[in-house]
């Protein structure tokens, strides 16, 4: 059981709070999560490892995403990603973040200042420091586009 309210994310492992991150506008974007307090470079900004799902292929996600209200299921196909299991294997698996993780916005290049350190983590770590207020934006290019890996396309 997790004492944080979903609305404030999840316990970050390590810290007994929240993330730190709360979610808002974000202009031009839609929603997003912007740093609750100053984030210094390399600071473990958001864990998956224990809240991510992972799907292990196709199939099992298509049943699960069609057993979904049609809004939910619009948010979890929008919410989901092939993702290698282990380094140096080809393994993937599709996964969905099901918190508020799931509002990170995207940012190439300079503008991504959250992301895993390699595309088999689930753990996001700050890329540079962050001010308080500013928008945590990952790049979704860091896990393989493997559609076909899992049996879909």
């Amino acid at each position: 059981y997790d004492t944080v309210p979903p609305t404030m994310g999840y316990t970050l492992e390590g810290s007994g709070g929240p993330p730190p991150f709360y979610a808002k506008h974000s202009p031009g974007k839609g929603r997003g999560l912007f740093a609750s307090r100053d984030i210094k470079r390399g600071e473990l900004t958001h864990d998956g490892t224990n809240t991510n799902v992972m799907f292990p292929d196709g199939l099992s996600w298509r049943r699960f995403v069609f057993s979904l209200p049609r809004n939910r299921a619009c948010d979890i196909i929008d919410w989901s990603w092939t993702q290698q299991i282990e380094t140096n294997s080809d393994e993937y698996g599709i996964f969905s973040a099901i918190n508020i993780s799931v509002l990170h916005n995207g940012g190439r290049g300079n503008d991504a200042n959250v992301n895993p350190r390699s595309p088999t983590s689930s753990k996001f770590y700050a890329t540079r420091d962050i001010k308080k207020d500013e928008e945590l934006l990952t790049d979704y290019f860091i896990y393989d586009v493997a559609w076909e890996e899992v049996g879909l396309f």
